[in-house]
């Protein structure tokens, strides 16, 4: 009896203990339950906070992308501040590794961005109808762009319709020429066929006449003589007639040759206009560039906005390129009026170059730039070269003429004649009156060509160059005056 007792106490503490063991089994597999939705819960808040990082990354990206394109809503002005925001973000602590190195991947895109936007507008000034600077988008440099391509095409194509209507009159005088050469032809021809039918009844009245023979036969000599007479009048009037077609013709050749001239730069238009003015620098910016074909160092004349004729108006500053960029350039202030000065706008202009085209020169006679007794004429070259202008044709102190003037040679420079009297007063060795003859000469060819004469004043105006007042050299005791001009070692 005892033992049965203990064999069911034995049971029940087996069964006591299958009892713990199972609760205590239950409470782990319990606590690590939570333990694991614990860390699924904090795994999945930081994914959420990475996701929402870089959603907020993502979309400053977008607007700064809207900004700069343009018209999407976002202004340039709010790049920097959606810039700012993705390094907040990137700085974030609670953020993983990876998600940091996401956010500065998307930073660093936006800042490569940023500086390719930075750098397409780095060459942009202000224009008609187009925003200035940091201002424009990548749409409105665009926009602007595209006015400016559609202004000059509007110009060019006036220039090509003005072409059109030269060529055509130059076209009615050559019609007009034949036409009167047709009329000519023909009643030579008349003239040819009442001749051939008078021999014919010459002839038949010399058979009916024989009796009158004599008489008949000095009657077809005098008819001879006439004929002979009125041909060779006819003769000459054509002549005369072929004479005045060939110069119509060499005339509308020299007028085809201006007007291409002229539809690459119209005559006394300003070259360019002044863009801006950085007065701290003493430096300005103007509308041409390489593409234009503007050379190094040109110096060019400023003239206020409102002014038309420049061959009158006076310069109020000169500027020297310093600095030549596709579709600009940069010049630094060589000379201006404190009380008028350079604004946006004025007029840029050079008498010695045009865009896309050398301006070609003659010179002839004496100069002075320096206010001294000697001849200029090589330093007036070499200045008109220095300019981008090119002579094509002058004399030496001998009155030698070198090069030719065509119709495509723009102005020829006119001096001074030099007189034999003036020679032998100031001592210089020259041939005064062979240079004389070759002013005449090259005067004559200009005329020909229809070429335009300037002055030394007005060139120097139009260049932004001022002469140099006379200086008279006394000459005192037995020192003698120079036989030569010391232009000769290069002043």
């Amino acid at each position: 009896m005892a033992a049965r007792e203990n064999q069911g106490y034995l049971v029940a503490v087996i069964i006591l203990v299958i009892l713990l063991l199972c609760l205590g089994l239950s409470t782990f597999l319990a606590d690590a339950g939570r333990r694991q939705s614990a860390e699924s819960l904090k795994t999945a808040q930081d994914k959420l906070a990475a996701s929402e990082a870089v959603l907020e990354s993502y979309r400053a990206k977008s607007n700064v992308l809207e900004a700069l394109v343009g018209d999407f809503g976002p202004s340039v002005a709010e790049v920097d501040a959606e810039i700012q925001t993705i390094k907040q973000t990137s700085a974030k602590p609670s953020l993983s590794a990876a998600t940091k190195d996401t956010v500065n991947g998307i930073l660093q895109k936006v800042e490569e961005i940023n500086e390719v936007y930075k750098k397409d507008m780095s060459g942009a000034a202000e224009v008609a109808g187009g925003a200035a600077g940091d201002a424009q988008t990548w749409r409105s440099r665009i926009q602007t762009l595209t006015s400016l391509v559609d202004r000059k095409n509007k110009d060019n194509k006036t220039a090509v319709e003005r072409s059109k209507n030269d060529e055509k009159e130059a076209a009615q005088k050559v019609k007009q020429a034949q036409d009167l050469l047709a009329l000519k032809t023909k009643a030579m021809d008349d003239l040819a066929t009442q001749l051939k039918d008078e021999k014919k009844r010459s002839l038949e009245k010399e058979t009916q006449l024989k009796g009158e023979l004599a008489e008949a036969i000095k009657s077809s000599e005098n008819v001879n003589n006439d004929y002979k007479d009125y041909r060779a009048k006819k003769d000459s009037e054509i002549s005369s007639i072929k004479n005045q077609l060939a110069d119509v013709t060499s005339e509308n050749e020299k007028m085809k040759i201006k007007i291409n001239g002229y539809e690459r730069e119209v005559f006394d238009r300003p070259d360019g206009q002044i863009v801006k003015v950085a007065s701290r620098l003493k430096s300005v910016f103007i509308n041409i560039g390489s593409e234009d074909g503007l050379p190094q160092n040109e110096t060019f004349s400023i003239y206020d906005q409102d002014v038309i004729n420049f061959d009158k108006g006076k310069h109020k500053a000169k500027i020297e390129v310093t600095r030549i960029y596709p579709y600009r350039a940069e010049a630094r202030i060589t000379e201006e009026d404190p009380t008028n000065p350079i604004l946006s706008g004025d007029h840029v202009l050079t008498a010695t170059w045009d865009p896309g085209n050398k301006v070609k020169f003659a010179v002839a006679g004496a100069f002075h730039l320096d206010g001294d007794i000697y001849d200029d004429r090589d330093k007036l070259i070499k200045m008109i070269e220095r300019n981008g202008g090119e002579v094509v044709a002058t004399h030496d102190d001998e009155g030698t003429i070198t090069g030719k003037i065509d119709a495509s040679v723009r102005y020829i420079v006119i001096g001074k004649p030099p007189t034999l009297a003036e020679d032998a007063g100031e001592g210089l060795m020259r041939n005064s009156s062979a240079i004389v003859a070759a002013m005449r000469t090259l005067e004559a060819e200009a005329k020909k060509n229809t070429v335009e004469p300037i002055d030394l004043p007005k060139l120097l105006n139009r260049m932004g160059v001022r002469a140099k007042p006379k200086t008279t050299i006394i000459q005192s005791g037995n020192i003698p005056l120079p036989t030569k001009s010391p232009r000769d070692s290069d002043r």
